[in-house]
């Protein structure tokens, strides 16, 4: 593939040195955009994402089944209306006898997102129908969120679309600053609520106040947009951390422990290898073709900057690109590639900008954006093709969370309410631990692996009940202990067959 490419551009380039082509007849004969966004919908449709490795995998739908049944709805601070909405999707459609398995309520709203991203940019094109700028964003690794990827940064995504959509439409020459500025806030806080990430984004809102805001209305513009900002977040992250039974989990939250990278690894070979895996990965066309225009394209790129949207969209580039610098990712690449990755989407429309205001066509870009196109597609192939052994494994995993929702449905109602969803996300794991290990071809540490997680689910349960669990202390011993325990059984799983399957 690689030399067919290389054969091609040739042709292209000695083409155009040769002035054979006819770039107006050329253009007559392409597919219009929107065509070509129908054809890649359904081939979006024929390759979802079914490799496990990508994202937090079966871990992500296991947790989400489990509160599900257990809580009615999985919810989180750090993605409230990511994690509900997938969840009550997922009870929508086990009431109708559809599917209780949560990778179908993923896949369906993940492809709603894709829709949105594809219909996003038709309408941002809609002046030129047939300058392929539709491939921009195929080309882009982060269309692949749209691709019934089961993870939860699909919808916060497609909210950051909204967010794009509005400042196109607004941030060019606000004639009322009110609109732009309470208009952000009120996006930027929605989409805080789809998943913290967007935090980082208030460095936006202070950009647009500060450039935006008339100096008679500064204060009032400050003070209006906290307001609004708190009065759409504040209620949320307090009822869920106060009222709600169960509150949230405040052992597993990001919002109070952020993982930040190690200030002593900022400048290290591995942080710049994972940062760069990424860039790479989403967004490589749209970096190359824009990084291309500000080396060699002076005066186009100075014009191309002076307009005010495109400012402000190299200002949403920085605040993801700070978060990936600063966050900490637990699985590395490419399992985190989504939750790293969030400048994807503002480069590639800056890379659709710059195609599109462009006067011609530019041939020479075609064959290499059509190359990314094709390399997007082969990954898609490619992760569709899920592993045998992890399916199993999640079929088994469904199973024991319907039995164990069954069986202790009472024993975690009767708990306090700010225990609950701690308890049982320990419980279960010492009752997964044993009901899979019990399932697993023979090996001589299976019997003490079983008996360890029943022990250790005994302990668990005692230490919730006697209080012994208030003492940090002691949870942090039996957690060391236990976590010995889970490796074992990791190892374990990964190593041996799955021999006695009882589905």
């Amino acid at each position: 593939m690689s030399i067919a490419f290389i054969f091609i551009q040739s042709i292209v380039l000695y083409g155009k040195r040769k002035n054979i082509w006819n770039i107006p007849t050329l253009v007559k004969f392409l597919p219009p955009n929107w065509l070509i966004a129908s054809f890649y919908f359904l081939f979006m449709l024929i390759f979802p994402l079914r490799n496990r490795n990508w994202g937090d995998g079966i871990l992500l739908l296991e947790t989400n089944l489990l509160e599900t049944k257990l809580f009615g709805f999985q919810f989180t601070l750090d993605e409230i209306l990511e994690s509900i909405l997938h969840s009550n999707l997922n009870q929508v459609l086990t009431f109708f006898h559809i599917s209780d398995d949560p990778v179908v309520s993923y896949s369906i709203l993940s492809y709603i997102a894709g829709v949105f991203f594809l219909f996003g940019f038709l309408v941002l094109g809609k002046n030129k129908t047939k300058d392929l700028s539709i491939l921009i964003l195929l080309s882009s690794g982060g269309i692949l969120l749209g691709f019934g990827y089961a993870e939860h940064y699909t919808l916060v995504t497609a909210v950051h679309l909204c967010l794009y959509l509005f400042l196109y439409r607004y941030a060019k020459d606000p004639k009322d600053s009110d609109i732009l500025l309470y208009g952000s806030t009120c996006i930027v806080a929605l989409s805080m609520l789809f998943h913290l990430v967007s935090g980082y984004l208030v460095i936006l809102l202070v950009y647009l106040w500060y450039n935006h805001s008339p100096k008679e209305k500064k204060i009032k513009h400050l003070v209006f947009c906290t307001l609004l900002g708190s009065l759409i977040l504040f209620p949320w992250f307090l009822y869920f951390s106060i009222f709600h039974d169960p509150i949230v989990d405040q052992n597993s939250t990001h919002l109070i422990h952020p993982p930040f990278y190690p200030m002593k690894r900022w400048i290290s070979l591995n942080h710049l290898k994972e940062i760069s895996s990424v860039l790479v990965w989403n967004v490589f066309f749209s970096a190359f073709y824009l990084l291309y225009q500000w080396r060699f394209q002076k005066e186009n790129w100075k014009q191309f900057i002076s307009n005010q949207t495109h400012q402000t969209l190299f200002v949403v580039v920085f605040c993801f690109f700070l978060h990936g610098f600063l966050h900490n990712p637990q699985l590395g690449f490419p399992a985190d590639w989504d939750l790293m990755g969030f400048y994807w989407l503002p480069i590639t429309i800056l890379a659709f900008m710059y195609w599109r205001e462009e006067k011609f066509l530019s041939l020479e870009w075609i064959p290499v954006l059509v190359f990314s196109v094709i390399l997007v597609m082969v990954s898609a192939i490619t992760l569709n093709k899920s592993n045998t052994k992890d399916d199993l494994v999640w079929e088994i995993t469904k199973k024991a969370i319907h039995r164990y929702a069954d069986e202790n449905q009472s024993i975690i109602q009767s708990l306090p309410k700010a225990d609950k969803k701690f308890f049982a996300k320990g419980d279960f794991l010492f009752f997964k631990g044993e009901y899979i290990t019990k399932q697993l071809c023979d090996f001589p540490e299976k019997e003490f692996i079983i008996n360890k997680m029943i022990n250790h689910r005994k302990d668990w349960k005692a230490g919730f009940l006697n209080g012994k669990f208030k003492i940090k202390s002691e949870l942090n011993v039996f957690l060391t202990e236990a976590t010995k325990t889970n490796v074992l059984y990791l190892k374990s799983l990964e190593a041996n067959m799955i021999c006695h399957p009882k589905l």
